[in-house]
Protein backbone atom coordinates (compact mmCIF):
# COMPACT_ATOMS: atom_id res chain seq x y z
CA UNK A 1 0.00 0.00 0.00
CA UNK A 2 1.38 3.52 -0.68
CA UNK A 3 1.90 5.62 1.45
CA UNK A 4 0.65 8.50 -0.87
CA UNK A 5 -2.70 6.50 -1.33
CA UNK A 6 -5.14 8.32 0.86
CA UNK A 7 -8.10 6.61 1.90
CA UNK A 8 -10.42 8.69 0.15
CA UNK A 9 -13.84 6.94 0.17
CA UNK A 10 -15.12 6.84 4.02
CA UNK A 11 -18.40 4.50 4.89
CA UNK A 12 -18.94 6.00 8.68
CA UNK A 13 -20.75 3.94 10.69
CA UNK A 14 -22.15 5.62 14.22
CA UNK A 15 -22.84 9.36 12.64
CA UNK A 16 -25.08 10.73 14.64
CA UNK A 17 -24.11 9.72 18.26
CA UNK A 18 -22.34 12.07 20.72
CA UNK A 19 -19.15 11.12 19.67
CA UNK A 20 -19.04 9.62 16.10
CA UNK A 21 -20.92 12.65 15.07
CA UNK A 22 -18.28 15.29 15.74
CA UNK A 23 -15.95 13.05 14.28
CA UNK A 24 -17.79 12.47 11.51
CA UNK A 25 -18.02 16.37 11.06
CA UNK A 26 -14.32 16.73 11.39
CA UNK A 27 -13.94 14.22 8.31
CA UNK A 28 -16.46 16.15 6.56
CA UNK A 29 -14.42 19.50 7.09
CA UNK A 30 -11.18 18.08 6.21
CA UNK A 31 -12.54 16.90 2.61
CA UNK A 32 -13.18 12.92 2.62
CA UNK A 33 -15.69 11.48 0.70
CA UNK A 34 -18.31 10.04 3.02
CA UNK A 35 -20.85 7.92 3.17
CA UNK A 36 -22.74 7.15 6.27
CA UNK A 37 -24.68 4.04 6.83
CA UNK A 38 -27.76 4.16 9.57
CA UNK A 39 -30.53 2.33 10.78
CA UNK A 40 -34.12 2.99 8.39
CA UNK A 41 -35.73 4.32 11.37
CA UNK A 42 -32.76 6.73 12.01
CA UNK A 43 -33.62 10.81 11.69
CA UNK A 44 -30.43 11.85 12.16
CA UNK A 45 -29.70 14.16 9.14
CA UNK A 46 -26.65 15.08 7.04
CA UNK A 47 -24.68 17.69 4.55
CA UNK A 48 -26.29 17.59 0.72
CA UNK A 49 -23.09 16.54 -0.08
CA UNK A 50 -22.82 13.01 2.27
CA UNK A 51 -24.74 9.91 0.48
CA UNK A 52 -26.75 7.90 2.96
CA UNK A 53 -27.39 4.03 3.36
CA UNK A 54 -30.59 3.27 5.54
CA UNK A 55 -30.19 -0.41 6.21
CA UNK A 56 -29.99 -3.23 9.04
CA UNK A 57 -26.92 -4.82 9.81
CA UNK A 58 -28.78 -7.92 8.69
CA UNK A 59 -29.74 -6.81 5.55
CA UNK A 60 -29.04 -8.96 2.99
CA UNK A 61 -27.90 -6.12 0.51
CA UNK A 62 -25.51 -4.64 3.35
CA UNK A 63 -22.51 -5.08 1.10
CA UNK A 64 -24.10 -2.42 -1.73
CA UNK A 65 -23.08 0.03 1.12
CA UNK A 66 -19.40 -0.88 1.36
CA UNK A 67 -18.47 -1.68 -2.33
CA UNK A 68 -16.40 1.26 -3.58
CA UNK A 69 -15.36 2.47 -0.27
CA UNK A 70 -11.77 2.76 0.42
CA UNK A 71 -12.52 2.70 4.61
CA UNK A 72 -14.93 1.61 7.17
CA UNK A 73 -14.77 4.03 9.93
CA UNK A 74 -17.39 2.32 12.86
CA UNK A 75 -18.32 4.44 15.77
CA UNK A 76 -21.15 1.89 17.10
CA UNK A 77 -22.24 1.79 20.66
CA UNK A 78 -21.02 -0.33 22.85
CA UNK A 79 -24.09 -2.46 22.41
CA UNK A 80 -23.28 -3.33 18.96
CA UNK A 81 -19.41 -3.66 19.67
CA UNK A 82 -19.86 -7.31 18.30
CA UNK A 83 -21.97 -6.93 15.03
CA UNK A 84 -18.43 -5.00 13.72
CA UNK A 85 -17.79 -8.95 13.06
CA UNK A 86 -20.03 -9.14 10.62
CA UNK A 87 -19.11 -5.40 8.96
CA UNK A 88 -15.92 -6.26 8.87
CA UNK A 89 -16.89 -9.56 7.01
CA UNK A 90 -18.57 -7.56 5.08
CA UNK A 91 -16.08 -4.80 4.27
CA UNK A 92 -13.70 -7.49 3.06
CA UNK A 93 -15.59 -9.28 0.71
CA UNK A 94 -16.58 -5.79 -0.91
CA UNK A 95 -12.72 -4.74 -1.44
CA UNK A 96 -12.47 -2.14 1.41
CA UNK A 97 -8.95 -1.70 2.37
CA UNK A 98 -8.90 -0.46 5.84
CA UNK A 99 -11.30 -1.10 8.72
CA UNK A 100 -10.83 1.53 11.98
CA UNK A 101 -13.08 -0.24 14.51
CA UNK A 102 -15.20 1.63 17.49
CA UNK A 103 -12.43 1.86 20.28
CA UNK A 104 -11.60 5.12 21.67
CA UNK A 105 -11.07 4.96 25.96
CA UNK A 106 -8.54 3.07 27.64
CA UNK A 107 -5.94 0.61 26.18
CA UNK A 108 -7.49 -2.87 24.84
CA UNK A 109 -4.16 -4.62 24.58
CA UNK A 110 -3.88 -4.16 28.47
CA UNK A 111 -5.34 -7.78 30.39
CA UNK A 112 -6.46 -5.72 33.55
CA UNK A 113 -8.76 -3.47 31.22
CA UNK A 114 -10.00 -6.75 29.70
CA UNK A 115 -10.74 -8.23 33.65
CA UNK A 116 -12.36 -5.23 34.74
CA UNK A 117 -14.79 -4.32 32.12
CA UNK A 118 -16.33 -6.58 29.90
CA UNK A 119 -16.87 -4.65 26.38
CA UNK A 120 -13.01 -4.76 26.56
CA UNK A 121 -13.17 -8.38 25.82
CA UNK A 122 -15.61 -7.63 23.46
CA UNK A 123 -12.91 -4.84 21.52
CA UNK A 124 -10.67 -7.55 22.00
CA UNK A 125 -12.28 -9.98 20.01
CA UNK A 126 -13.32 -7.46 17.15
CA UNK A 127 -9.10 -6.62 17.60
CA UNK A 128 -8.16 -10.68 16.66
CA UNK A 129 -11.47 -10.53 14.04
CA UNK A 130 -9.80 -7.60 12.65
CA UNK A 131 -6.06 -9.31 12.29
CA UNK A 132 -7.51 -12.96 10.84
CA UNK A 133 -9.38 -11.26 8.59
CA UNK A 134 -6.11 -9.18 6.92
CA UNK A 135 -4.07 -12.15 7.34
CA UNK A 136 -6.65 -14.27 4.74
CA UNK A 137 -7.50 -10.99 2.74
CA UNK A 138 -3.99 -9.33 1.85
CA UNK A 139 -5.93 -5.99 0.61
CA UNK A 140 -8.05 -5.44 3.39
CA UNK A 141 -5.74 -3.39 7.06
CA UNK A 142 -6.92 -2.31 10.21
CA UNK A 143 -6.33 0.47 12.50
CA UNK A 144 -7.56 0.56 15.97
CA UNK A 145 -7.05 3.79 17.93
CA UNK A 146 -7.38 4.38 22.19
CA UNK A 147 -7.68 7.76 23.28
CA UNK A 148 -8.03 7.58 26.64
CA UNK A 149 -11.55 9.54 28.01
CA UNK A 150 -12.32 12.30 25.44
CA UNK A 151 -12.04 15.04 27.80
CA UNK A 152 -13.42 18.02 26.28
CA UNK A 153 -16.99 16.15 25.97
CA UNK A 154 -16.52 14.22 29.50
CA UNK A 155 -15.56 17.36 31.41
CA UNK A 156 -18.54 19.24 30.02
CA UNK A 157 -21.12 16.12 30.76
CA UNK A 158 -19.65 15.03 33.97
CA UNK A 159 -18.50 11.89 33.10
CA UNK A 160 -15.24 12.76 34.87
CA UNK A 161 -15.93 13.53 37.85
CA UNK A 162 -16.37 17.22 37.94
CA UNK A 163 -19.73 19.10 38.44
CA UNK A 164 -19.04 22.44 36.39
CA UNK A 165 -22.34 23.73 38.18
CA UNK A 166 -22.06 22.79 41.53
CA UNK A 167 -18.23 23.05 41.44
CA UNK A 168 -17.32 19.59 42.75
CA UNK A 169 -14.92 17.35 42.20
CA UNK A 170 -14.71 13.35 42.40
CA UNK A 171 -10.67 12.46 42.92
CA UNK A 172 -10.13 8.68 43.53
CA UNK A 173 -6.83 8.01 45.76
CA UNK A 174 -4.36 10.63 45.78
CA UNK A 175 -5.30 12.42 42.84
CA UNK A 176 -1.83 11.84 41.45
CA UNK A 177 -1.95 9.00 38.77
CA UNK A 178 -1.20 10.56 35.69
CA UNK A 179 -3.48 9.44 32.66
CA UNK A 180 -3.94 10.15 28.80
CA UNK A 181 -7.37 12.11 27.44
CA UNK A 182 -8.05 13.51 23.83
CA UNK A 183 -10.09 15.92 22.81
CA UNK A 184 -13.09 15.30 20.44
CA UNK A 185 -11.39 17.71 17.25
CA UNK A 186 -8.09 15.83 18.04
CA UNK A 187 -9.65 12.48 17.50
CA UNK A 188 -11.13 13.68 14.19
CA UNK A 189 -8.09 14.82 13.03
CA UNK A 190 -6.25 11.57 14.08
CA UNK A 191 -8.69 9.51 12.39
CA UNK A 192 -8.34 11.78 9.16
CA UNK A 193 -4.47 11.06 9.51
CA UNK A 194 -4.30 7.51 9.61
CA UNK A 195 -6.86 7.82 6.25
CA UNK A 196 -4.17 10.08 4.98
CA UNK A 197 -1.15 7.85 5.84
CA UNK A 198 -2.47 4.27 5.19
CA UNK A 199 1.24 2.62 4.87
CA UNK A 200 2.19 3.94 7.99
CA UNK A 201 -0.60 2.98 10.11
CA UNK A 202 -1.94 -0.55 8.47
CA UNK A 203 -2.69 -3.28 11.03
CA UNK A 204 -1.55 -1.05 14.44
CA UNK A 205 -2.99 -0.59 17.26
CA UNK A 206 -2.11 3.40 18.21
CA UNK A 207 -2.71 5.45 21.16
CA UNK A 208 -3.38 9.12 21.23
CA UNK A 209 -3.80 12.07 23.53
CA UNK A 210 -4.56 15.61 24.04
CA UNK A 211 -2.16 15.36 26.82
CA UNK A 212 -1.77 13.34 30.07
CA UNK A 213 -2.92 14.60 33.46
CA UNK A 214 -3.68 13.70 37.10
CA UNK A 215 -6.90 14.39 38.92
CA UNK A 216 -5.46 16.96 40.43
CA UNK A 217 -4.03 18.82 37.53
CA UNK A 218 -7.66 18.95 36.14
CA UNK A 219 -8.70 20.37 39.50
CA UNK A 220 -5.92 23.03 39.68
CA UNK A 221 -7.19 24.25 36.24
CA UNK A 222 -10.67 24.23 37.00
CA UNK A 223 -10.47 26.44 40.09
CA UNK A 224 -7.72 28.87 38.10
CA UNK A 225 -10.44 29.42 35.54
CA UNK A 226 -13.51 29.52 37.43
CA UNK A 227 -11.73 31.65 39.73
CA UNK A 228 -13.92 29.21 42.67
CA UNK A 229 -12.16 26.66 45.13
CA UNK A 230 -13.82 23.89 44.46
CA UNK A 231 -15.38 20.93 46.84
CA UNK A 232 -13.70 18.12 47.15
CA UNK A 233 -15.17 14.18 47.79
CA UNK A 234 -12.87 11.67 47.49
CA UNK A 235 -12.99 7.51 46.58
CA UNK A 236 -11.00 4.44 46.45
CA UNK A 237 -10.48 2.55 43.05
CA UNK A 238 -10.37 -0.36 45.50
CA UNK A 239 -13.64 0.30 46.67
CA UNK A 240 -14.66 1.10 42.84
CA UNK A 241 -13.55 -2.01 41.79
CA UNK A 242 -15.31 -4.06 44.59
CA UNK A 243 -18.49 -1.92 44.65
CA UNK A 244 -18.48 -2.17 40.61
CA UNK A 245 -18.30 -6.10 40.41
CA UNK A 246 -21.04 -6.27 43.18
CA UNK A 247 -23.64 -4.36 41.48
CA UNK A 248 -22.87 -6.15 38.11
CA UNK A 249 -23.54 -9.52 39.98
CA UNK A 250 -26.65 -8.15 40.76
CA UNK A 251 -27.40 -7.09 37.37
CA UNK A 252 -26.87 -3.95 37.96
CA UNK A 253 -25.04 -2.35 34.79
CA UNK A 254 -24.32 0.90 36.78
CA UNK A 255 -21.29 -1.22 38.31
CA UNK A 256 -19.58 -0.79 34.70
CA UNK A 257 -19.30 3.22 35.18
CA UNK A 258 -17.78 2.30 38.79
CA UNK A 259 -15.74 0.18 37.01
CA UNK A 260 -14.59 2.59 34.35
CA UNK A 261 -13.41 5.02 37.25
CA UNK A 262 -11.33 1.97 38.75
CA UNK A 263 -10.16 1.03 35.27
CA UNK A 264 -8.80 4.88 34.40
CA UNK A 265 -7.56 6.05 38.27
CA UNK A 266 -6.02 2.72 39.35
CA UNK A 267 -2.52 3.17 37.51
CA UNK A 268 -2.38 -0.45 36.22
CA UNK A 269 -3.96 -0.35 32.90
CA UNK A 270 -1.79 1.15 30.89
CA UNK A 271 -3.95 4.47 31.29
CA UNK A 272 -0.85 6.94 30.56
CA UNK A 273 -0.07 6.25 27.00
CA UNK A 274 3.00 8.53 26.65
CA UNK A 275 4.36 5.53 28.38
CA UNK A 276 3.04 2.99 26.05
CA UNK A 277 4.80 1.66 22.59
CA UNK A 278 1.77 2.63 20.90
CA UNK A 279 1.65 6.01 21.47
CA UNK A 280 1.37 7.90 17.86
CA UNK A 281 0.97 11.80 18.32
CA UNK A 282 4.15 11.87 16.51
CA UNK A 283 3.55 9.59 13.68
CA UNK A 284 -0.33 11.23 13.31
CA UNK A 285 1.16 14.37 13.62
CA UNK A 286 -0.90 16.03 16.21
CA UNK A 287 -0.97 19.42 17.70
CA UNK A 288 0.71 20.25 21.32
CA UNK A 289 -2.85 21.01 23.40
CA UNK A 290 -3.02 22.90 26.60
CA UNK A 291 -4.98 22.17 29.34
CA UNK A 292 -5.68 25.42 30.28
CA UNK A 293 -7.07 26.53 27.49
CA UNK A 294 -8.94 23.93 26.94
CA UNK A 295 -10.51 24.17 30.51
CA UNK A 296 -11.11 28.06 29.65
CA UNK A 297 -13.10 27.63 26.83
CA UNK A 298 -15.06 25.05 28.36
CA UNK A 299 -15.88 27.18 31.29
CA UNK A 300 -16.84 29.93 28.88
CA UNK A 301 -19.27 27.78 27.15
CA UNK A 302 -17.35 27.97 23.28
CA UNK A 303 -16.93 24.69 23.36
Amino acid sequence: MSGSQVLKKVLFIGAGGNIGGPIFRSLEKAGFDLTVLSRPDSKNTFGPNVKVVKKLYDDPSLSEAFEGQDAVVSFVSVAALLDQIKLIDVAAKAGVKRFIPSELGSNTLNPKAQELVFFYKQKQTVLEHLEATAKKNPGFSWTGLATGPVFDWGLQVGFLGFNLKTHTALIYDDGNVRISYTNLDTIGEAVGAILRKPAETANKYLSVSSFTLSLNDILASLEAATETKWTVNHASTADAEREGKEKLAKGDFTGVRTLLARLMYGGDTGANFEKEPTFANQLLELPQESLDATVKAIVAGQK
